[in-house]
This record gives structure tokens, C-alpha cells and sequence, in this order.
């Protein structure tokens, strides 16, 4: 049924904010055939009214319209000048920046069906051949984030297999090495895979850079053929948020027609023959050492209330204050995810934590100067001198969360153990374990860390977001539906724009139309 102006153009404005797109005199066209598509095909109601009146069925319809804006055309190695400049400049000058820790972390940003991602694998193996091993004699760890908003993009690229359009312009998938012969498709062998995690991620709506989410401490960002689809300010900010997510040093790449719109402040401009990157500045500046408050880029969805907790106090639980469904939370099942049942058994009381404090008074700033200059050892010294085994924990967890936006992941990993160590009931320092071992492919011990968290929150819809993520990584597709299933309960209960615990600042609101978008795939 064809859309009236009217209807058009109340629901414009909405779809605007949800994509950060411009719809705005002709492209209202463009808009107006994405409606009428999902419309026709998903199966949902006509009457519009009833439509944005639902909650659950607004988010969903407004995810698929947007899903269906977004072009999903790419191809293995598009864009040879690219390529050319990744293998034979950029990739070498960052392995050999990171010769002192052997790991290098890459974000393909807006990844549509994998072909980029998977790219970059193939690319880094290739080069890596001749750099297998770092002076130590250790293997390189390689961490390739790939996110979009599109959840059938993101079902495709895991299931990795591609014909022949994919490699038009390539004759890679003939290269044993990393694909395999399946019918009428190429797939992609688990040993190229296996560096490759997906996400779903708005950047518009989401928040980043989070250790959470694997965004921070990065080497490359690639952004390419998003932006054109954005209004201007929208791609400002999210660049700003890149800059933020990336190492002192690392390298931001656009699409060719993209990267002479925009020229953010920030960035250094580095020529490659025909290819352009943008790069930040190998210094430090007042940028990496910023506490700016998380926050989506377009905020307007929802108008958050922030917690009167500083977000630097991490860790406590809930037990001094009664959230409003707090008589009808679930504990977690014995061994297993928590669930709605009534009959599900009961778990060991919650541990009594103290109420939260701020942290204590610590010389960040010397901190900061030893992180300059990589003086880990004396930064830390710094930190053994808190009195308190409590203070000195949650104070550590703020380092270790320094260290990964350097990056330094091998001793942030380091650091965190003792961080649990010396204080088991950290929440936000099991849940960021948990993340840790997700990002590089530890599994096992992600969930295992995840449920440590849940014991001690067992009502937290965050917690339970992310065990349901890591079950589903793990092939658990029923015990994930209902961890999904709970974090929609557990967060209906609470006030949409309330900033959700242990969640780098998301808000509850955004927080069940995340779980609405992945449930509908």
C-alpha cells in the first residue's frame, strides 16, 4: 500500500534519527521505497499509526526500514589502490610499531556481508608470513572487529561462504589456502575465520569507543562507503568517536569520494600514490587521556538520566538501593543461564557489598605521564600504594582500562587478575574479563567469567546481554534466545532513558531495541 505524504513525513524524522541519514527533497524517494519494501515484505501492519504506537513494534519496523537503506554490496579486495596501500605501507609501519606486543586490532565498521573483514584476514596472513614470529619468538595475535547494523549482513558474513560475484575483481578464492570448494559456494576455512568477530553496532545510536565492545586501542579503522549515506554532522561526530577509539598512531581509512567531503580535526593526512588515510597523531594528546562521558551520537532517542554514581565507580551491586522490579527478578538456574520460570532454583544470597564510593585519591596524572612513556612498572607502583584492597582494585580496574585504549591487552589482562584477586566482587572487572576472552575467541572462558558476574548481579539486563552474545558465538541457540528473551524483561522493567549498569552508558531503552533487532533476524 503506498505511503501518503503525511505519513511520509511523520515518520521521516524518526528514521533520521534512527540512521542519521538525510531524507530531505529528492531523497524522500529513496525513503519512501525502503517503507513501502518492508512493508510489503516483512509482514507488518499497514496502518502506521498503530504501528509507531507500539514500542516493541516501532523499534522493529524502524530497525527494518533502516536495513533496508543500507547498500550490502562489497567484494573481496574492493578498492586495489587500497589494498595496495594496506599491504605494501600501513599494515607494515603498524607490525613493526607493535613489535614490543605482537598484537595488532583492526575495526571494519559497517562490514555488510564480511567481504571486507575477511579481506583484511587473507591480507594480514599473507604479510605476516614473512613477520610470523616477533623477536621473542611469539606469534602474532591478530583481532578483526566487524560490525553493522544490518542482522541479516552480520548472519551472512558468519556463515562465510560466497559465489562468484564476490571475487570479481579477484581470483582469490582459488587460493586453497584460505577458501574450500561447497556446492556452488566458496567457504571460508576456519583458520581465516577464527580472527574475525562480528557485531551488531549503530553508530549512530551505540556507544564507543568501549573495551567492551573491542573498540578501543585500535590500529585501523575502516569506514568506507558508510558516510555518503550520513549528514554531515553525523559523520563528524562519529569520526570524533573513531579518533577517540583509535592508539595514538593508528590509521583511519574512508571511502574515495568520502575522504575529500570530510577533513576532521585530529588527523594527520597521509598520501599513498591514489590512496588517502587519515592517521592520529603518533603523540599523546589531551584527547587519549580524556574522561569524556559516553554518549550516542545522535542522543535525541532518548534523554538520559545519568546515575548520581561517577561512572568511574565501577564494580558494586545493586544491593543498597531496590530497583522498581526488583520483587520479581529471576535468579539463575543452577548451571546454567538465568531464566523466567518461576520454579527455578534458588542461588546463594548476594555477597553484601559497600555502598559505592568515589576512587580514591590517586596521582593520575603521574599515571598518565609513566603511561607516556611506557613505564608500566612505575605507574603501577603508584597504584600498590592505596592502603585499601578494595580502593586498590577498583583503582586498578581504571588502569587496566587505560591500558587497553593504548593498547596494552597482555598486561591489561595481567593487571585485571589481580584486580579480581584481591577483590572477587568486582562486577564490571568479571564482565570486562569476559569481554577480553570473547574478543580473543576464548569462549570457555567468557561465558565463564560472564555467569561469575551474574552471580553476583543475577538481575543486571547488561549481564545477561552479554552472556546471551557469547552463547550465541558458542552455537547455544536456545539457551541465547532465552538469555535475550530475559534481558527484554529485566529491561522493560526499568526506565528506558535510565543509563544501564555495567553498560559503558547505554540506557535501557536502547538497550531492548538492540535484543528486538537481534531476536527478528
Amino acid at each position: 500500500m503506498p505511503l501518503d505524504p503525511e505519513q511520509l513525513e511523520r515518520l521521516r524524522p524518526l528514521v533520521e534519527v534512527e540512521t542519521g541519514m538525510d531524507f530531505t527533497d529528492n531523497r524522500a524517494r529513496r525513503l519512501r521505497e525502503a517503507v513501502e519494501k518492508v512493508l510489503a515484505t516483512k509482514g507488518i501492519s499497514d496502518d502506521l499509526d498503530e504501528l509507531l504506537a507500539n514500542s516493541d513494534a516501532h523499534a522493529a519496523f524502524l530497525d527494518q526500514v533502516t536495513a533496508e537503506l543500507m547498500v550490502g554490496e562489497s567484494f573481496f579486495f574492493r578498492n586495489e589502490h587500497h589494498f595496495r596501500a594496506l599491504r605494501e605501507c600501513v599494515i607494515p609501519e603498524i607490525l613493526n610499531r607493535n613489535t614490543d606486543r605482537n598484537e595488532i586490532r583492526l575495526w571494519s565498521a559497517g562490514c555488510a556481508g564480511g567481504e571486507e573483514p575477511y579481506s583484511l584476514a587473507i591480507l594480514l596472513d599473507q604479510i605476516l608470513q614473512s613477520h610470523a614470529k616477533n623477536e621473542s619468538g611469539t606469534d602474532w595475535s591478530i583481532s578483526i572487529l566487524a560490525t553493522d547494523i544490518n542482522t541479516e549482513f552480520l548472519e551472512r558474513a558468519q556463515q562465510a561462504e560466497y559465489r562468484d560475484w564476490s571475487f570479481r575483481r579477484t581470483n582469490i578464492h582459488n587460493d586453497t589456502r584460505y577458501f574450500e570448494k561447497a556446492g556452488v559456494v566458496k567457504r571460508l576455512l576456519p583458520s581465516v575465520r577464527q580472527h574475525v568477530r562480528f557485531l551488531y553496532l549503530n553508530l549512530v545510536k551505540d556507544i564507543y569507543p568501549s573495551p567492551l565492545s573491542g573498540t578501543t586501542g585500535l590500529d585501523l579503522i575502516l569506514f568506507r562507503n558508510v558516510a555518503i549515506y550520513l549528514q554531515p554532522r553525523v559523520v563528524e561526530a562519529i569520526i570524533q568517536r573513531f579518533h577517540r577509539c583509535l592508539k595514538p598512531g593508528g590509521w583511519l581509512l574512508l571511502g574515495e569520494a568520502e575522504v575529500s567531503q570530510f577533513r576532521p580535526e585530529g588527523f594527520e593526512v597521509e598520501r599513498f600514490g591514489p590512496a588517502t588515510f587519515l592517521r592520529k597523531p603518533a603523540r599523546f594528546t589531551e584527547d587519549d587521556r580524556s574522561e569524556k562521558p559516553p554518549g550516542p551520537v545522535l542522543p535525541a532517542v532518548f534523554q538520559t538520566k545519568v546515575p548520581s554514581v561517577d561512572a568511574t565507580q565501577v564494580g558494586e551491586t545493586r544491593a543498597s538501593r531496590t530497583p522498581k522490579a526488583e520483587t520479581n527478578r529471576q535468579r539463575p538456574a543452577v548451571g546454567g543461564a538465568a531464566t523466567p520460570e518461576a520454579s527455578s532454583p534458588p542461588v546463594p544470597a548476594r555477597p553484601q557489598v559497600s555502598k559505592p564510593r568515589g576512587l580514591p585519591r590517586v596521582d593520575w596524572q603521574d599515571i598518565e605521564r609513566c603511561l607516556k612513556r611506557k613505564d608500566f612498572v612505575a605507574a603501577e607502583s603508584e597504584l600498590k600504594r592505596i592502603p585499601q584492597h578494595r580502593d586498590r582494585a577498583r583503582a586498578k580496574l581504571k588502569y587496566v582500562r587505560r591500558l587497553l585504549e593504548l593498547p596494552q591487552t597482555a598486561r591489561a589482562r595481567e593487571v585485571l587478575d589481580e584486580c579480581l584477586h584481591e577483590e572477587p566482587l568486582l562486577i564490571d572487572a568479571h564482565l570486562l574479563k569476559a569481554c577480553l576472552a570473547e574478543e580473543r575467541g576464548d569462549l570457555a572462558e567468557a561465558e565463564s567469567s560472564c555467569r561469575r558476574a551474574l552471580y553476583l548481579d543475577p538481575g543486571s539486563p547488561m549481564l545477561h546481554f552479554h552472556l546471551a552474545l557469547i552463547q550465541q558465538q558458542r552455537g547455544d541457540t536456545s539457551g541465547s534466545q532465552k538469555s535475550f528473551q530475559l534481558v527484554q524483561k529485566l529491561a522493560k522493567s526499568q526506565e528506558p532513558e535510565t543509563i544501564a549498569e555495567h553498560g559503558d552508558g547505554i540506557c535501557y531503552g536502547r538497550l531492548s531495541e538492540m535484543v528486538q533487532s537481534i531476536l527478528k533476524s
